[in-house]
């Protein structure tokens, strides 16, 4: 110890003891008591003894040093670091090797302090100053270590979308075999497929909308494929699990500001590009309150509003002046009412709360703003009135 002074000068000088043999030996050790490093590729073992001796100038540098200022993760144990990232292995095994190497650093450490000349007082001192010193590097190694790692998975994640979300272009135009989706992405083609988009216009959640899609219906899916489309909504597939699963689609939660539209059951290559049209159109209807649109549901108001120039002369045709009528909040429920219960007043009562001779007295109002007698089985009116909602705001 005598070339070295200062609070740490004995961990500096333990680690002139050990030298790099010392630290391959610490890299066997990891290897051994850490499995889940060995889902590397082949030459991690070279790689990591290169990035636990790596750490030994750095660490000698940063205790000898009187500032004890926080060092930079070696060049070594950054390129591991990315090694592991780039074959799928869990950062769990990188964290978890920094924890096992710090607790035998530190034992190792301690049996050299035990056996030296220092006196007690001096020897605490050494072992206090370089406990600190020691938390403080392995914090500042680890930090480092998660955002390079962090980093270049994220890299790779982008990527794959990227490949994925042209595959998936690709077979949704025809210009790619839809075997490449099973081939390349996993995701088998001669199933049942419910296309879906989720969207958010809450940009505090934007990030959020594939995993809070993926997520809600990972439970009804046997299957399941999503791809970005732009910062803010994503388009997915998923084979469901039951026949019994659509139903449950209407009331499917996602994560507060998450909207999601879903298209209709379709087997085979067509279905997975019809799904998607159709959960797209669904996307663009206003959704009944507590429910999400769905295509069945709303295919009479998507059909017609193809042509929405046609569309809203057809409401304005049969509900216009209704639609201007100051009571039209009160009067348009009771219509629909109405004709869903064809036309008794009674249970269109029920469903309401009212009694009757109310709903009596509704339609006959109705008549005279219309200028025409209700009849409950007149198509043209229900379909009007299944088409208006989607119309609401440019009629209005």
């Amino acid at each position: 110890m005598a070339g070295d002074s200062g609070p740490a000068a004995s961990f500096v000088a333990w680690l002139d003891e050990v030298g790099v043999d010392g630290f391959i030996h610490l890299a066997d050790d990891l290897w051994a008591e850490v499995p889940a490093l060995h889902e590397g590729p082949p030459g991690t073992r070279d790689a990591l003894r290169s990035s636990v001796v790596s750490h030994l100038p750095v660490l000698r540098a940063s205790f000898s040093s009187d500032d004890h200022g926080t060092s930079a993760l070696p060049t070594a144990a950054r390129d591991f670091g990315e090694l592991m990232a780039l074959a799928d292995a869990p950062l769990s095994a990188i964290l978890r090797s920094y924890e096992v190497g710090h607790a035998k650093m530190w034992s190792g450490y301690t049996r050299f302090l035990r056996a030296s000349p220092l006196p007690d007082p001096h020897r605490a001192d050494e072992l206090e100053a370089s406990s600190i010193l020691m938390f403080q590097y392995m914090q500042a190694m680890t930090s480092e270590t998660v955002v390079s790692f962090n980093q270049v998975r994220m890299s790779m994640m982008q990527e794959r979308e990227s490949r994925r979300g042209e595959i998936v272009k690709g077979v949704l135009a025809g210009t790619l075999d839809p075997s490449a989706l099973y081939e390349r992405v996993g995701y088998r083609v001669d199933e049942t497929h419910i296309g879906y988009v989720a969207w958010t216009d809450d940009d505090s959640v934007s990030g959020q909308v594939g995993e809070s899609a993926r997520r809600h219906i990972a439970a009804l899916a046997r299957q399941q494929l999503a791809v970005p489309s732009g910062t803010s909504s994503v388009y997915g597939w998923f084979t469901p699990i039951s026949h019994s699963t659509y139903r449950r689609l209407r009331n499917l939660k996602l994560s507060p500001g998450v909207q999601v539209a879903f298209g209709a059951p379709r087997a085979g290559i067509e279905g997975f590009r019809h799904t998607h049209e159709e959960a797209l159109l669904s996307s663009r209807v206003p959704s009944r309150p507590g429910q999400n649109a769905c295509f069945p549901d709303d295919s009479v108001a998507i059909l017609i509003s193809q042509r929405h120039d046609l569309a809203t002369r057809f409401v304005d045709d049969h509900l216009g002046p209704l639609l201007q009528h100051e009571g039209r909040n009160r009067l348009l429920p009771t219509l629909q009412q109405f004709l869903e219960t064809s036309g008794s007043p009674s249970r269109c009562g029920r469903r309401l709360g009212v009694h009757p001779n109310t709903v009596s007295q509704r339609i006959r109002r109705i008549e005279d703003i219309l200028g025409y007698p209700i009849d409950p089985e007149d198509l043209s009116l229900r379909v009007a009135l299944v088409v208006q909602p989607a119309l609401t705001t440019e009629t209005s």
